[in-house]
């Protein structure tokens, strides 16, 4: 019997993608390696080789995942979901650590990987498809062919015996590592290139973080979430705590409260992010400024951060429309857009008392860091592969029949996200003040 397919889901067939050419593309990529490898199969007499010469085959490859010397894991996606991964890198550590870990990203990621001591190796694709860049189509298209290239040959030298796609949506690196030889290739096949894995899951809709879809590949690597010792919750707390703040917080503690001076910061000041990858995410100005109205009359102090020309300048927009006494207006609102590196605005949210965002790359920064955070979330994803369940963070999603659309560049009306009020947000600042 067929698969029934829900009509709001990514899912066509077995790839997370909508648009059909796209998925004809996928479609007919895994048709046509899979054609490939049987005749190569064949053109090698793989048929006929030598049930001692097969067993060998197979306990090299198994002492490969059993005891790996050299691991590649990759996500060429965007900046949170980047972070994300690393916490694969952690438990991997744990697990094997003697081993030596690589990481394959975008060009925009790395700034994060260098500042993460447990990765050995960087290796920088920039996937035509994702790049930000305001450049054009043939420029990206042109560099990522490039940098591709140069990678292949890399991890070639590295002679890495296991690699990891954590990305399980269009593009991911797994033709990459076919490309680069390495013997045991690990991925999910929603996202194509599944002949070219010697390990393959398939991707299932289920409520849960992303972070538990990537431990469901560390499993081929007897890394076992299910065990009793293995609980997820606990463990992402540990690494939170452990981890991510002794890499970008304490390590560079001196040196960031030494660059932040100038700011004259107080001490118990709000986040509040605006700006995130797609518009559609971003809530509407006017009721920025109107939730910044209030939470100014309450006396609080507001440090927006950001990224970019459009980001800084809505925040200019918004700081100027306060009706607020020049003196007053320059010890309560900051504007630090465009004026952080990733290490400094570690340093800012891990000493906020809270994070007021959208569904963005600073929502996983500061889970990351622990830290009290309320995200304004959009219908475009489900809130339960992108929002981690503690405490302390308290995603505000309208609930309606379209919601989640996966629609990357959302409807019309965007009901779902602007549709919240700003009473939703201020009951939810009240509820963290009250607990505190």
């Amino acid at each position: 019997m067929k698969k029934k397919i829900n009509k709001v889901s990514p899912l066509k067939g077995k790839y997370l993608v909508k648009n059909p050419l796209l998925y004809t593309f996928l479609k007919s990529v895994d048709f046509f390696s899979f054609v490939y490898f049987k005749i190569i199969k064949i053109l090698k007499f793989d048929f006929f080789k030598s049930k001692i010469t097969l067993k060998n085959e197979k306990i090299k490859l198994e002492n490969f995942i059993k005891n790996p010397k050299k691991i590649l894991l990759s996500n060429i996606a965007h900046l949170g979901d980047v972070l994300i991964s690393l916490k694969a890198a952690k438990i991997l550590k744990e697990k094997y650590p003697d081993a030596k870990i690589g990481f394959v990203c975008s060009s925009v990621s790395k700034q994060i990987i260098e500042n993460f001591s447990l990765i050995d190796k960087i290796f920088v694709v920039d996937h035509w498809k994702i790049n930000r860049e305001e450049i054009s189509n043939f420029k990206k298209i042109r560099n990522y062919y490039i940098s591709r290239k140069k990678v292949i040959h890399d991890i070639k030298k590295e002679n890495f015996e296991v690699a990891i796609d954590l990305h399980y949506h269009f593009p991911n690196s797994i033709y990459l590592f076919y490309k680069a030889k390495v013997p045991i290739r690990i991925g999910y096949s929603s996202a194509g290139f599944e002949n070219f894995l010697s390990h393959s899951l398939i991707w299932e809709n289920k409520n849960q973080h992303v972070f538990s879809y990537h431990l469901d590949l560390l499993k081929f690597l007897n890394v076992d979430s299910n065990n009793e010792d293995f609980n997820i919750e606990p463990k992402l707390v540990k690494i939170s705590n452990d981890i991510f703040t002794k890499e970008f917080v304490n390590r560079y503690k001196d040196q960031n409260q030494k660059s932040l001076e100038n700011f004259n910061l107080p001490n118990d000041y709000i986040i509040f992010h605006i700006g995130a990858g797609s518009l559609k995410k971003m809530w509407d100005i006017n009721k920025w400024q109107k939730l910044t109205n209030e939470l100014l009359k309450k006396g609080k102090k507001i440090v927006f951060t950001g990224k970019g020309f459009y980001e800084t300048s809505l925040i200019s927009q918004i700081i100027k429309s306060q009706d607020l006494e020049c003196n007053l207006n320059q010890k309560s609102l900051f504007n630090l857009s465009d004026k952080l590196n990733f290490s400094e605005l570690s340093y800012i949210v891990k000493n906020a008392k809270l994070v007021v965002c959208v569904d963005s790359f600073i929502l996983h920064l500061s889970t990351a860091l622990d830290k009290s955070t309320i995200v304004i979330y959009s219908g475009i994803n489900n809130v339960n592969h992108w929002t981690e369940k503690k405490l302390n963070v308290i995603p505000i999603v309208q609930n309606m029949e379209c919601n989640p659309c996966h629609m990357k560049n959302g409807c019309k009306s965007m009901d779902c996200l602007n549709t919240i009020k700003i009473d939703d947000i201020l009951a939810k600042i009240k509820r963290f003040e009250c607990k505190s």
